[in-house]
């Protein structure tokens, strides 16, 4: 029997000391939890910060596809110009997908002295799956679908887990009467790292 439902049919005074107990004892186990969890992370920490220089040959560095990528169209629109213009600001920069990974985990793999690259490196993938999500949806809104689905495919392609891009592709299927298609962003979209993978998953599924 639960030990709560059974101190409810107690006399009053020792039901009221049961459940005292009860929140004391829950009390002292997330106590131990928490404490535990805070040791946890400061000896990997610690461990992290005494990992030596690894090589990061073993990096998937992104290489945007400028020549696949549509940027001679509307590059009159000045929002296009402007998403085409943060793009070949990161020709030469290196972009690596992290997600799902904190920096502890960055240093434990590769060694602290190469945090700030990959940190950096994250940082721009960030940005880049933000530049492509708005790109994409502009192109869309000025009826230019076809080049808007190039830019979703390469976001897909680098696993952006931005959930405009999944949404937005979905909808241009759905319009295009290819919904068949959908089904690969399901499935694309459960690989993701992130927290918001079965949520754009689910976003779908119930879209269909």
């Amino acid at each position: 029997m639960n030990l709560l439902k059974f101190a409810t049919r107690l006399p009053f005074l020792t039901s009221v000391i049961i459940l005292c107990f009860l929140v004391f004892y829950n009390n002292k186990k997330e106590e131990r939890n928490r404490r535990k969890s805070y040791n946890e992370f400061w000896d990997r920490e610690s461990k992290a910060n005494s990992t030596r220089v690894k090589p990061l040959d073993s990096i998937d560095f992104i290489t945007i596809p400028y020549d696949d990528l549509p940027l001679d169209c509307c590059p009159e629109d000045e929002e296009i110009a402007g998403y085409i213009q943060e793009l070949t600001e990161l020709r030469e920069e290196r972009i690596a997908n992290f997600t799902g990974m904190s920096n502890t985990d960055l240093k434990l793999a590769y060694g602290t002295a190469n945090i700030t690259v990959l940190s950096d490196a994250d940082r721009r993938f960030t940005s880049l799956c933000r530049i492509l999500a708005n790109w994409a949806d502009r192109l869309h809104k000025l009826g230019h679908d076809d080049e808007a689905l190039k830019v979703i495919d390469f976001a897909l392609d680098i696993r952006s887990d931005v959930s405009s891009i999944y949404y937005l592709a979905a909808s241009i299927y759905e319009e295009r009467g290819t919904v068949e298609l959908i089904s690969s962003l399901v499935e694309k979209a459960g690989e993701l790292n992130s927290m918001s993978g079965p949520i754009i998953v689910r976003h779908l599924k119930e879209s269909c």
